[in-house]
């Protein structure tokens, strides 16, 4: 015969509770990754806002002259953007704070 008692199944029942409250820590721990991989891509864009203020900006430079100055510019900004994020995620792998 088949007779679960009152305290087996309050113990299944905090079982389930438990195996649910896990995987919602474990998601919101993939969010929190998530989030934090988006605002350091939202910083490095940021570099590229910087530089276009300061191209919009009402002065004089002998860099604006140049044709092709903003061109290495953009490569020079782009390529230094790059490089900061690759050394934020490293440096999150390196804390362990994003399993990559």
């Amino acid at each position: 015969m088949f007779f679960l008692s009152v305290f087996q199944l309050k113990e299944y029942i905090d079982d389930t509770e438990d195996f649910i409250n896990i995987q919602l820590d474990n998601v919101r721990n993939q969010l929190i990754q998530f989030e934090l991989l988006l605002t350091t891509a939202t910083f490095v864009v940021a570099i590229f806002g910087v530089v276009a203020g300061i191209f919009g900006m009402n002065f004089e430079i002998p860099l604006f002259d140049n044709a092709g100055a903003f061109k290495w510019v953009l490569i020079i900004t782009g390529v230094t953007g790059f490089c900061i994020f690759s050394a934020f995620v490293w440096f999150f792998k390196y804390r362990r704070l994003m399993p990559l």
